[in-house]
């Protein structure tokens, strides 16, 4: 998708005013990616009760691969403000030349039934796996054929001529396999009750909604694609309300008419059957890339956490060895300090006691010289002394813990 897409699309769901942005915009992404020919938009849905609403719709067209040729049928979903929490409303919208040929899947408005819907629970249910299981019910019953418009039909009867437009889808003819006899049933479907104009039938923008109905169409029964290139060869054969001559009945026909209903009975069953598991299948392989998703995240988180785990090794012995040589310094400095101390305090005592000499010898020339009394003279020679004394043991004791000769 191209960023003027998204943000279109961005843009759409806020107008919408969905509750689940993110999570409705990874399901309408996924579907966009996936059917190119769907357009999202904003319309008027009218719900069952009369209220209006503006609902984000994906309008378009969907491929389906039926009786050996490809086709587009025209659809529109109708997203409610809960999505993807809520299934969306699917309707069938058919074009002027088209009319809805009712079935159990597809009601004469147009809406779509399938179990997909009614059991819809996300995640294990998508738009894209619905619109697959769509694809898969329209390739086994197309709910659409073509009608002749009043113009055709005027030119055909002046021509007297029973040909009329095949209905669509219609595939490529093949060769006749009775091409000397008048085909048993007309080619074109049964006649249906009368079908209104298809605007009428589904809503457009700003124009009310669908009406809910209570019960499903008949289903026409299925008629053999036999090629009408000899209706025209035989006249005699159109007196019959279908334009065909009972006469012209073989029991072949009937056997291929038969042949064919137990055909799609049959495959009808088989669907049924597999719609289900089909769906679950899609939602097991999203789950599945979702853990692949998950597996590789998770193993970059533990590569980024082993790479995390070596850095902090690595830091963790840079760390250890700068401790022990830090402690190793402390060590030795806390020696060196210890002796400097000692000796520092030597020196200190040795200068004190050279000092108290000079004192002393000071004070004796002073009591000779008649500066002081005998008395002044013995009391500072008393205190000197003591504190001679102290400093000499102090130095001792000093000396003895530096090791030193006493």
């Amino acid at each position: 998708m191209s960023p003027q897409a998204d943000r279109d699309l961005t843009s759409l769901i806020r107008r919408a005013r969905m509750k689940f942005c993110n999570e409705a915009k990874e399901d309408l992404v996924n579907v966009l990616n996936n059917f190119k020919d769907l357009k999202p938009d904003i319309s008027n849905f009218t719900f069952g009760d009369g209220i209006n609403k503006n609902c984000l719709t994906l309008d378009g067209t969907i491929p389906i691969h039926y009786k050996g040729g490809n086709y587009h049928i025209p659809v529109i979903l109708y997203f409610l403000d809960n999505h993807p929490y809520m299934g969306p409303h699917c309707y069938v919208k058919p074009t002027q030349n088209m009319r809805i040929k009712p079935s159990k899947v597809v009601d004469s408005a147009g809406r779509i039934y399938l179990p997909y819907l009614s059991e819809w629970q996300y995640p294990n249910y998508d738009t894209a796996g619905l619109l697959q299981v769509i694809t898969i019910s329209f390739q086994e019953k197309c709910p659409v054929y073509t009608v002749v418009s009043p113009a055709n039909n005027s030119s055909s009867n002046n021509n007297h001529s029973t040909s009329q437009q095949p209905p669509y889808p219609c595939s490529n003819p093949t060769p006749n396999a009775y091409p000397s006899v008048s085909p048993p049933y007309p080619s074109v479907d049964p006649p249906y009750p009368t079908v209104e104009h298809p605007s009428n039938l589904m809503p457009q923008p700003n124009v009310g909604g669908f009406p809910a109905p209570t019960h499903y169409q008949p289903v026409p029964p299925p008629y053999p694609s036999v090629e009408r290139s000899s209706i025209s060869a035989n006249p005699t054969a159109l007196s019959t309300g279908y334009g065909y001559s009972n006469s012209t009945i073989q029991p072949t026909h009937i056997r291929a008419s038969l042949l064919s209903a137990v055909e799609d009975k049959i495959r009808q069953k088989v669907r049924n059957k597999i719609e289900i598991p089909f769906a679950e299948l899609q939602s097991v392989d999203a789950n599945l890339r979702d853990l692949h998703s998950g597996k590789q995240k998770l193993r970059e988180m533990m590569e980024s956490i082993t790479r995390d785990q070596q850095e902090l090794d690595r830091i963790l012995g840079v760390y250890t060895s700068k401790k022990e040589e830090f402690e190793k310094a402390l060590k030795t400095t806390e020696a060196s300090g210890s002796d400097l101390i000692l000796k520092m305090l030597l020196m200190h005592k040795s200068l004190y006691i050279n000092k108290f000499c000079d004192v002393m010898f000071n004070l004796g020339q002073s009591l000779k010289r008649g500066s002081i009394n005998l008395q002044t003279y013995l009391k500072h020679v008393r205190q000197l002394s003591h504190q001679q004394f102290q400093h000499r043991l102090l130095m001792q004791k000093c000396r003895e813990r530096a090791h030193l000769p006493i």
